[in-house]
């Protein structure tokens, strides 16, 4: 599984030939870890990229359009490796365990998501819980393909409403992990998610 757990070295943000917006959305990331959301400036990033602020602005023209933009490309990469895990298996059930253990436990590695949690939580929140934010969305997304892959024949609104409830639920244990193993976790999100409530007896 790729790991999240370190900002994008500089070498690899700021050499000859590398993309600027990639560029750009590397030093913001060394910056959320250095000082986190309230005391990240566009200045900074511009610094750090080795652009001018007027480049910066020009790809990204506010705080808040890069901010998102950078939860948006990191929750790509940690979306991806919830896919990746999931592809490894040939039943639903552990499909889905795996792919919300490799979602925990990149959280509990990230970085600046731990910094963030620790230093600035309700900012945090606001970035990666609102309905209008791109993590809830595109966690969303993935999550409906993982379950149409394994139930095809299934109503999509069906789809649509599991994937958002596991979605939030995901966001929740990732953003306040429980004091359980992700493992043991994502073993019972994973069996209530397919085999439901228990029949009363």
């Amino acid at each position: 599984m790729a790991p999240l757990a370190t900002p994008r070295a500089a070498s690899s943000s700021t050499g000859t030939g590398g993309d600027t917006a990639t560029r750009i959305l590397d030093a913001t990331l060394a910056a959320m870890a250095d000082y986190g959301i309230a005391r990240l400036s566009l200045e900074d990033v511009a610094k750090r990229a080795g652009l001018s602020r007027q480049t910066v602005y020009r790809y990204f023209p506010s705080k808040g359009v890069l901010l998102e933009a950078t939860v948006l490309r990191e929750e790509q990469i940690f979306l991806a490796n919830m896919t990746s895990a999931a592809d490894r298996h040939r039943e639903l059930e552990p499909a889905l365990r795996a792919a919300i253990e490799a979602a925990m436990r990149t959280g509990q590695d990230h970085v600046v998501l731990n910094r963030l949690m620790a230093t600035e939580p309700t900012a945090l929140v606001a970035l990666v819980a609102g309905d209008s934010g791109p993590v809830l969305s595109a966690a969303r997304q993935a999550l409906e393909e993982i379950l149409g892959g394994w139930l095809p024949k299934a109503p999509k609104a069906r789809l649509t409403m599991a994937a958002d409830a596991v979605a939030r639920l995901l966001v929740s244990y990732v953003v306040n992990p429980p004091a359980d193993p992700p493992a043991q976790v994502a073993g019972r999100l994973a069996q209530l998610l397919v085999h439901g409530l228990p029949r009363a007896t």
